[in-house]
């Protein structure tokens, strides 16, 4: 059976969705015999929209109610995820409103079913955390529930978003590494396990065709697990295939950073003077790191803040096309790298 929508009722009284929405929502711009119309109509034609709620409809015996859906890999990054988590509770207090976290668990992924405790009559919006695949995230969808992606998309799932400008982020990061000298660059990471590092590898690449330096796919190491016995076995296996190793590497987050320096050292070479590494996100692993790792960073106050922002608005406009917001990242620049010149490279 099709979903009755608001483009519906405009069309059967013959008038505008904006007047329509002006109408439902009880607001000015249409007189009182229109929204009389348009709500009689609505009813009739099975639109339920007496039970869309806003984030200001809290009374002192009431609070709105949302839920938050991460995997156990989300959860666990609480410098990055976290923090995101931290801003939005943060934010959500300020309306009074509840924010309810549902881990999702691999048997959840794995039958597509949602968690036990969940009940879709006790929430008025959802935000979906990072990467869950996504049979699970259209079941959330299939809710019908307004919902936000925080740090994911995909083509194939259509609902509001904010992520990070992760391709111009890649871009910029190297073509910081290629201003400070260097020629021979490498990239880390599993781009085909997030949309926002494939991305990232979109940009390296086009900062490397934009200043005419070769695209090496030897140098890119785009399809590994984020573990060190994995990923020492990968490079150990690249520097006996190449002649040169790269001066310089972008990685896709902090923790192939860590690990990619980490190997590094283990077997002589010096960070930054040997070989400069660059990543992305702003967590501990940066600062743990020995030299702490030049990155580019996300303000996660911000994604937080965003996020709430925009289901509030998806509430107040529940017919709108879904929009993608996208916050720039900004480049620390720390021990971990250095100017080929100065190295004696």
């Amino acid at each position: 059976m099709k979903k009755i929508s608001m483009q519906d009722i405009a069309d059967k009284l013959h008038i505008s969705k904006n007047s329509v929405s002006q109408a439902l929502g009880d607001k000015g711009g249409v007189s009182e015999q229109t929204k009389m119309r348009v709500r009689k109509t609505a009813e009739e034609m099975g639109y339920d929209y007496r039970k869309r709620a806003t984030f200001k409809q809290n009374t002192p015996h009431h609070k709105n109610t949302f839920a938050l859906f991460a995997t156990d890999f989300a959860l666990s990054h609480k410098s990055f995820f976290g923090e995101i988590i931290r801003y939005i509770e943060k934010e959500m207090k300020k309306y009074g409103n509840e924010l309810c976290i549902f881990r999702v668990s691999p048997e959840n992924i794995s039958s597509n079913s949602l968690p036990a405790a969940f009940s879709k009559s006790a929430y008025q919006g959802l935000f979906i955390l990072s990467h869950i695949n996504r049979p699970f995230i259209q079941l959330l969808l299939d809710l019908q529930l307004p919902t936000v992606m925080i740090d994911h998309h995909d083509p194939h799932l259509d609902t509001d978003c904010v992520l990070c400008q992760n391709k111009t982020g890649g871009y910029l990061a190297t073509e910081f590494l290629i201003n400070q000298g260097h020629k021979k660059i490498g990239f880390l990471g599993d781009i085909d396990w997030s949309p926002s590092y494939e991305e990232r590898w979109e940009g390296y690449m086009k900062a490397l065709r934009d200043n005419q330096l070769p695209v090496e796919k030897a140098l890119m190491i785009t399809g590994i697990q984020e573990k060190r016995s994995v990923l020492y076995k990968e490079l150990e296996a690249l520097a006996n295939k190449v002649s040169d190793l790269p001066t310089a590497w972008l990685c896709a987050n902090s923790g192939m950073g860590f690990i990619l320096i980490s190997y590094f050292q283990s077997i002589g070479y010096r960070i930054p003077e040997d070989i400069s590494v660059c990543c992305f996100d702003n967590t501990e692993f940066t600062v743990l790191s020995n030299p702490q790792i030049t990155t580019m960073a996300i303000d996660l106050r911000d994604m937080g803040r965003k996020a709430v922002q925009l289901l509030e608005w998806r509430l107040d406009h529940p017919s709108h096309s879904h929009l993608e917001i996208r916050l720039p990242a900004h480049l620390i620049e720390r021990e971990s790298t250095s100017a080929v010149s100065l190295s004696g490279k």
